[in-house]
């Protein structure tokens, strides 16, 4: 008799103790979820909710997106005071549609992908108005016909001398690019030190470069 009462005793506090972890895990999943958000798909809509610089915004619920394939100049720059005010105008409290790539977060927990107002392309707006210059990392990257429309609204600026394209920049004879670089450099830039024996690509201007998917190295600034 006593043993019953024993393993009922023990049959009690097993199941008393499993539940006990199970709520504890709970809670925990539930505040892991208000912290990061659900993992949304391409169609949901979103809420801009605050402008972080030319090229990033903040969406309600706390997520962080970063425009695929572009770059914006950074806090000190110029025109990264404009790239940023344009940025507020088009998309600031206004809800939007966000396509993916394949990778849909980068190493900082970001979202990553094209960010669209209604019909209107956002990355390619800032592109077509000189405040960004296209910037990929892949060679796939350039069969996709969000970077061809970047592209074209990158040579577009160019061609009219706006935003970056204005400014005065002391020209080369020659310019570089790694083997399996997104980057054009100044020749005396030490991220091409080692591009001997034909190893890099050359370029005779900096447009040669860019207009194939290159964009300015951010410490020689061609």
């Amino acid at each position: 008799m006593n043993r019953r009462r024993g393993t009922a005793k023990q049959r009690r506090w097993v199941l008393s103790a499993t539940l006990i972890v199970v709520v504890a895990l709970l809670i925990v999943v539930v505040r892991l979820v208000e912290d990061i958000g659900p993992e949304r798909h391409p169609g949901d809509r979103f809420l801009v909710a605050k402008i972080l610089d030319g090229d990033t915004v903040e969406l309600a619920g706390g997520d962080r997106l970063r425009l695929l394939a572009i770059d914006t100049p950074e806090e000190g720059e110029r025109y990264h005071d404009e790239a940023a005010e344009l940025l507020k105008r088009l998309v600031l409290g206004r809800t939007a549609t966000i396509e993916f790539a394949d990778k849909r977060r980068d190493r900082y927990g970001r979202l990553l992908g094209y960010l669209y107002i209604d019909s209107a392309f956002i990355n390619r707006t800032l592109i077509d108005s000189g405040l960004a210059y296209v910037y990929l990392f892949k060679d796939n990257d350039l069969d996709s016909p969000q970077i061809a429309a970047l592209l074209d609204a990158q040579k577009g600026a160019i061609d009219r001398d706006v935003g970056l394209w204005s400014i005065e920049r002391e020209p080369e004879d020659y310019y570089l690019s790694p083997p399996g670089s997104f980057r054009l450099h100044r020749p005396g830039c030490r991220s091409v030190e080692n591009c001997d024996n034909g190893r890099c690509r050359e370029f005779l201007t900096r447009e040669e470069g860019l207009a194939t998917g290159l964009s300015p190295c951010r410490n020689c600034k061609p």
